[in-house]
């Protein structure tokens, strides 16, 4: 997708769903496929919890988000069950530092977790 940070949730939503389908139909042409900098790869549709994510040179980062399951998680000293996803961020550290990318990991997984607050904060 070109220009994500130009984009507000809606026409990112309208974007995604015009690459997936063009994508679906097999009509996706270089300039779909080509020059982006930045990979988010669902590998939880095929049931894995987690990879190691490789960047597609000449991209920045890839994000690998795994199968959410439920799990028996301890919260606040108590075991709950509670459903997991397991993120994955493999970066360029000629791109960006550790904190930075783990700043964003943050983000990510924060914004699962409370979607209305991450979507207020755009």
């Amino acid at each position: 997708m070109r220009g994500a940070h130009k984009l507000n949730a809606q026409e990112l939503s309208a974007e995604f769903a015009r690459l997936a389908s063009v994508a679906r139909d097999g009509k996706a042409g270089v300039a779909d496929l080509s020059g982006s900098t930045f990979t988010i790869n669902n590998y939880g549709v095929f049931n894995v919890d987690g990879s190691a994510a490789i960047i597609n040179y000449p991209e920045a980062a890839i994000l690998g988000l795994g199968r959410i399951i439920d799990k028996p998680w301890v919260v606040n000293g108590r075991l709950k069950v509670r459903s997991i996803c397991e993120l994955t961020l493999s970066f360029d550290h000629r791109v960006c530092d550790g904190g930075t990318a783990a700043g964003f990991l943050r983000y990510v997984a924060d914004a699962m977790t409370d979607p209305k607050r991450a979507l207020a904060t755009l």
